[in-house]
């Protein structure tokens, strides 16, 4: 059986997720990041005394859940009332969690029948997600990295993020070194750069467990920039920033070089998101890579592309 392990947070890893969860002879491992503070998360958190990451795991659990009506009766949120804007999958891993903390994760893989797969944080300590911007400021709290762009005063010139770290310093829970040690294969999904996919790499013991690894590394691009994130990102800037994260360079990179349909433009423009500019085929990193798998806008909108892609890396 394969090893899958798969990082990131949000839409972006969820939608890998249901790419892969019926692939033949594979076992998954989904590390989410543990710095999530908004949203129901951040209500759940900061006034119920609940942990920073039911948000992203709940997510990916639902979307590892091989009952779709069950998938789609836990991705339900509330509009109205004392439990607007909580979905039932933050509200049930909630509750376990308060009734059997030490369990609450194995439970929720066992409603949601998960079988060999799971879906862990990749910390069980508390750590804020901090960053420091090119002006020499920092900022404190997921959330507020997130909605930087809202600030009147920001400027992507100015206020652009250099780096971002935890506060303080936490290490990588076992689960997650052991998970990561004995992978076959790890795949970096697509999501916003510095508040969910670096943040899987950030606390320590993970970039140790990595080099360790005879695990291939997958990364999917986005194909789209974050305002306030990556304004004026290349491709290439977005892989240099997260290998800066890994031990050794990533053997596959997934990235869309094909112009967007104007309905994608028109649905994340509503975002203040602006098309990503493809990899550079001629970057002397991507020549010497034993394969770079060049697609169009669908890997990243349909979960059968994703799908052929990484069937492909697992039959080279």
């Amino acid at each position: 059986m394969k090893k899958i392990v798969t990082l990131g947070g949000g839409g972006g890893h969820a939608r890998v997720l249901q790419a892969i969860k019926d692939l033949p002879d594979v076992s998954i491992t989904a590390i989410c990041p543990s710095t999530d503070s908004g949203g129901s998360t951040g209500v759940l958190k900061f006034e119920y005394q609940g942990n920073g990451y039911i948000g992203d795991l709940t997510k990916c659990i639902a979307a590892l859940c091989p009952d779709d009506s069950l998938s789609k009766a836990l991705m339900y949120r509330f509009e109205n009332g004392p439990l607007s804007g909580h979905s039932v999958k933050n509200i049930l891993l909630f509750a376990l969690e308060k009734t059997n903390d030490a369990k609450a994760l194995p439970l929720m893989w066992q409603i949601c029948e998960l079988g060999e797969n799971k879906v862990i944080p990749v910390t069980n300590e508390k750590a804020e997600l901090c960053a420091k911007l090119n002006l020499g400021n920092n900022i404190e709290g997921e959330t507020n990295i997130d909605e930087i762009a809202k600030n009147p005063l920001w400027n992507p010139n100015v206020h652009a993020i250099s780096k971002v770290y935890l506060k303080p310093k936490v290490s990588a829970s076992a689960i997650a070194i052991n998970a990561v040690k004995d992978a076959d294969y790890i795949v970096i999904c697509p999501g916003d750069l510095y508040s969910s996919i670096i943040p899987t790499l950030l606390p320590e013991g993970m970039k140790e467990a990595i080099n360790e690894s005879r695990a291939k590394i997958i990364v999917f691009l986005n194909i789209m920039t974050k305002k306030g994130e990556t304004d004026n990102y290349s491709a290439s800037d977005m892989l240099e920033k997260i290998e800066e994260r890994l031990p050794r360079p990533a053997d596959y990179v997934v990235c869309n070089n094909a112009p967007l349909p104007d309905e994608i433009l028109i649905k994340y423009s509503l975002e203040n998101k602006t098309e990503l500019e493809g990899l550079d085929t001629n970057d002397p990193r991507i020549l010497c890579m034993p394969m770079a798998v060049v697609e169009d806008d669908q890997v990243f909108t349909s979960t059968q592309i994703i799908r052929q892609v990484i069937e492909k890396v697992l039959n080279s």
